[in-house]
């Protein structure tokens, strides 16, 4: 156990380095998408229940062809959904999970049984640093650094900082902050 950063736990674990943090829930955008799931899964349901009675089983003679575009449709629609699930799951989480070592770093945001998970390859992951507009912990990821990744959005400052040069002493030592600006 390494202890903790204010509400930050920091614990060693056989295979790395797990730290958990709390997260800021925006209430506004947690009930803006449950009520999109909640849209989303009616349209579901209607969809079927309008394809299986009202058009299969009419048995007009463009019953194949207007059951092909809903079929595409419904595809759409189901990728739609999986865009809601997974923001709606960014949301509703209350804690972020973050597993680390020298091989790979893994984000996870536990929301009951599911949970959002991000995993990096840390050959890509450029050194942490606080973003000052984010007012989160924020790290460049790709092969350029092409990608920015925030988290840690519940933080203080002073934990956000703290964490930051933990992680980066520890996995970045040849960094040195001074060097960016």
């Amino acid at each position: 156990m390494l202890g903790n950063i204010g509400r930050v736990h920091l614990e060693e674990q056989p295979d790395g380095l797990k730290v958990v943090s709390p997260i800021k829930r925006y209430w506004f955008l947690f009930a803006l998408y449950t009520g999109n799931i909640i849209v989303w899964v009616a349209g579901v349901i209607g969809m079927l229940f309008f394809l299986v009675y009202k058009v299969i089983m009419a048995g007009e003679r463009y019953s194949f062809s207007f059951s092909i575009i809903l079929v595409v449709w419904m595809i759409i629609w189901l990728g739609g959904g999986r865009h809601l699930w997974r923001n709606w799951q960014r949301f509703a989480a209350t804690r972020e999970i973050l597993f680390i070592n020298h091989e790979r770093l893994i984000i996870h945001r536990p929301v009951s049984i599911w949970g959002l998970t991000e995993a990096f390859d840390m050959k890509y992951v450029r050194p942490f640093s606080v973003s000052e507009y984010h007012q989160c912990i924020l790290f460049d990821y790709g092969s350029d650094g092409n990608y920015r990744i925030y988290f840690g959005l519940g933080l203080t400052e002073d934990e956000a900082s703290g964490l930051v040069s933990i992680l980066n002493s520890r996995y970045f030592r040849d960094y040195d902050p001074d060097d960016d600006e």
